[in-house]
């Protein structure tokens, strides 16, 4: 791979990933992946942690309630996957993150904190404040530890109020083009709301180089296939994969490396492998 590395929060390609009611767009931020495309990163899709751990249907929680022993070590263990993807890439000339700020486990520059959360699910206040999620905190410790280097950090800011697609855009273009992240805008009125399409597609490592892939991102939300030398990232491909269909999801592939091993671990599991996408995701 080489070059330049983008390591892409999972749900900025699918919102699907999202806890519920915080998407912004059905599939994939498409315009964000099209910009990545044009600035010649190649992408790395990170695992969501907090999918993989509690899955779609879970509910809303704070950094606090993430902050626990199991969910760090599940962290550590996701961040493996991302480290291994990296090293075999074989070094790159400008590695960047993009995490998605205000999140209780992506959040690069602000995170979220509640005092009384817990218990019955119900309105709880809920504060922004200055600080890295769980999630990145922990893949930093991780990425240092394999000696891979610190990336420079970045959070898209579409869990804040005020959020503007299109200024988010010019924000992470100047980035891109080496300026240093600055603080996401912060205003009044909550993200703009959107549908999840509730369809996902599963792509080659190469797909989010494809302009017509990323296409389809605009109706699907995207999972990238890991590398040869997949291991836990396979697996924890298999299990988002379970949980999407047990709640009804559509989930289909696209033909390219990889997705054999995935199908053959779907079997193994006793799922159907997946088949090609129809015209409609939610056909």
């Amino acid at each position: 791979m080489g070059g330049r590395i983008a390591l892409v929060s999972n749900c900025l390609a699918n919102q699907n990933a999202k806890v519920a009611e915080y998407e912004v767009c059905p599939g994939g931020m498409v315009p964000l992946l099209q910009l990545l495309r044009a600035r010649g990163f190649a992408v790395i899709q990170m695992p969501c942690p907090e999918m993989t751990f509690l899955g779609c249907g879970r509910w809303w929680q704070v950094r606090a309630q993430y902050d626990t022993a199991g969910y760090r070590r599940h962290c550590r263990m996701a961040a493996g996957t991302v480290a291994d993807a990296l090293s075999q890439a074989g070094g790159c000339t400008d590695l960047v993150l993009l995490g998605v700020d205000g999140s209780p486990s992506s959040g690069v520059q602000v995170t979220d904190s509640g005092a009384d959360w817990g218990g019955r699910p119900g309105p709880r206040e809920v504060a922004l404040v200055p600080g890295q999620g769980v999630w990145i905190e922990v893949l930093l410790q991780v990425l240092a530890e394999r000696g891979l280097g610190r990336p420079r950090l970045i959070g898209i800011g579409s869990e804040l109020p005020g959020y503007d697609p299109e200024a988010e855009l010019a924000r992470l273009d100047r980035f891109l083009q080496g300026a240093e992240a600055t603080l996401p805008e912060i205003g009044e009125a909550p993200p703009p709301a959107a549908v999840r399409g509730r369809a996902v597609l599963v792509v080659p490592q190469e797909g989010f180089a494809d302009p017509d892939v990323l296409a389809l991102a605009a109706d699907w939300g995207l999972l990238q296939l890991p590398g040869p030398e997949a291991g836990a990232a396979l697996e924890l491909l298999a299990d988002q994969v379970e949980d999407y269909r047990r709640h009804g999801y559509r989930v289909a592939g696209l033909p390219g490396p990889g997705l054999a091993q995935l199908n053959a671990e779907l079997s193994r599991r006793g799922g159907a492998p997946l088949s090609a996408p129809g015209p409609d995701p939610r056909g």
